[in-house]
């Protein structure tokens, strides 16, 4: 089962699509495709900072957000998130918030994250991480 990071569901909104990405998820099992409400808010923050834009949100709304089963920040993902903030800085390193509520959606749900930033996502230990840009 995969957690689809915002850059992968952005694929499906792009006017110049990663072809290969697209297919593979579409092709993958509805069931086994969740997404993060972190990833909703990247996509609307997105799409709000675009002046003008009557189209770009009502887009995701109708051929993104449908094709995912969304997933909440819950308490268990709070709470993961905030651990694994202190442990990074703790070791002197940091990772943006709105990735590591990510990754502890994964964590907390036993699921692999699908992402083109795999370096966001290294430093975070047990988390599963594929990359399906690399077959371009």
């Amino acid at each position: 089962m995969y957690l689809f990071d915002t850059n992968v569901l952005s694929e499906l909104a792009r006017p110049r699509t990663n072809v290969n990405v697209v297919r593979k998820l579409l092709a993958c099992d509805r069931a086994l495709r969740f997404a993060s409400e972190m990833s909703r808010y990247e996509l609307r923050y997105g799409a709000a900072l675009r002046p003008h834009d009557t189209v770009l949100w009502p887009h995701i709304e109708r051929e993104i957000l449908p094709r995912f089963t969304w997933l909440p920040l819950g308490a268990d993902e709070s709470v993961l998130t905030a651990d694994l903030c202190a442990r990074l800085r703790k070791q002197g390193q940091s990772v943006e918030w709105a990735d590591l509520a990510i990754a502890a959606t994964a964590l907390a749900n036993d699921l692999v994250v699908v992402t083109r930033n795999v370096r966001h996502f290294e430093r975070v230990p047990d988390l599963q991480v594929e990359n399906w840009f690399e077959t371009d």
